[in-house]
């Protein structure tokens, strides 16, 4: 890769969604909530879908104030599988972690309209790692539904690490959320180079720490010199 310097950075860290994968997802179509009323139904959970919807916003927003307030943390980042796992719960059933995940990722295939990667992308990353460059992943992303995309997309074996913000309690541009992969890796920081979509989160979280950074919008990787 060799493009206006960009080969001086030798870790370079990635966004996902918006960044590599295009996705679109909609949480609010009525078919979404008939299905999952239906296998909660089944698992003992009985909600008319409408109150099921309710009570999932409600859930989701319940523990996001919650870890706000015992975090101090100004961008926290709740773990999914604990709201289906309190859906269960308001109706008196206990469900083994394994089949709430289960049925986590089935509302996510659900709610998916369409995952795809951007054209160019794995091209990319193939070039990355073709140079000798070290490839890391920092999305604020649910671990439920993210890791199994990742493997759907095929390029879970480009990065050296995976960070995703459900395992950390934390999301972008939280700054010790790009530190903590930043820490554990001991990486320079004039040696990293942020690639994302969203300036909100992924150029604000480089510039929190120190990090130079690339946006790029649409999976438009012209900023940078494939081989």
């Amino acid at each position: 890769m060799r493009k206006d310097g960009l080969e001086m950075y030798k870790n370079y860290i990635f966004d996902l969604y918006g960044t590599l994968v295009d996705i679109r997802t909609d949480e609010e179509k009525d078919e979404l909530w008939v299905k999952m009323a239906k296998m909660y139904g089944e698992a003992g959970a009985v909600y008319a879908p409408d109150a099921l919807r309710a009570a999932y916003v409600d859930g989701c927003r319940r523990a996001e104030k919650v870890m706000r307030r015992e975090t101090g943390l100004e961008y926290p980042e709740i773990e999914i599988g604990e709201v289906f796992s309190e859906l269960f719960g308001r109706k008196g059933v206990r469900a083994e972690r394994e089949a709430v995940d289960g049925l986590a990722y089935r509302f996510r295939r659900l709610s998916r309209e369409y995952m795809r990667l951007y054209e160019g992308a794995e091209r990319l990353l193939e070039g990355l790692k073709a140079d000798g460059k070290r490839i890391y992943l920092l999305s604020n992303a649910q671990r439920v539904f993210t890791v199994p995309e990742i493997r759907e997309t095929g390029i879970e074996k480009y990065f050296d690490d995976i960070f995703i913000s459900s395992d950390f309690g934390m999301k972008k541009p939280e700054k010790r959320y790009m530190e903590a992969l930043i820490g554990k890796h001991g990486l320079e920081k004039e040696e990293c180079l942020m690639i994302g979509n969203e300036e909100e989160s992924d150029v604000a979280v480089a510039a929190r720490c120190g990090v130079d950074s690339l946006l790029v919008k649409d999976g438009d990787y012209s900023g940078i010199l494939l081989r």
